[in-house]
């Protein structure tokens, strides 16, 4: 039997300018919750992102699905932007994308 795998959803959280930002996935059922956990921040902006990309929504779930077999709720960050280039990618078996727009 598979395993069950969580709906994902993803964020993008930015500092004022816009020079940093860190993706983060989350189960759709606590995406409300991660928002408003980095949006108490008032130094950082936390908002709904697409990955587009089935590979990485996958990996994604996956991810999660083995940290939710471990804790009741789970986020994890997909990768970091810094000065418009990646300088982390969590994904390893998944090539980094383009650097999206955000």
């Amino acid at each position: 039997m598979p395993r069950a795998l969580p709906d994902v959803s993803f964020a993008v959280i930015t500092d004022p300018t816009r020079r940093h930002a860190f993706f983060w996935a989350a189960p759709t059922a606590d995406f409300e919750d991660l928002l408003d956990t980095w949006n108490r921040d008032t130094k950082l902006t936390a908002r709904p992102f697409t990955f587009a990309e089935p590979a990485i929504v996958a990996e994604a779930q996956e991810w999660l699905a083995d940290r939710l077999q471990e804790h009741d709720k789970a986020t994890v960050m997909i990768g970091s932007i810094e000065a418009g280039r990646w300088v982390n990618w969590n994904l390893p078996a998944i090539p980094r994308p383009a650097v999206p727009t955000y």
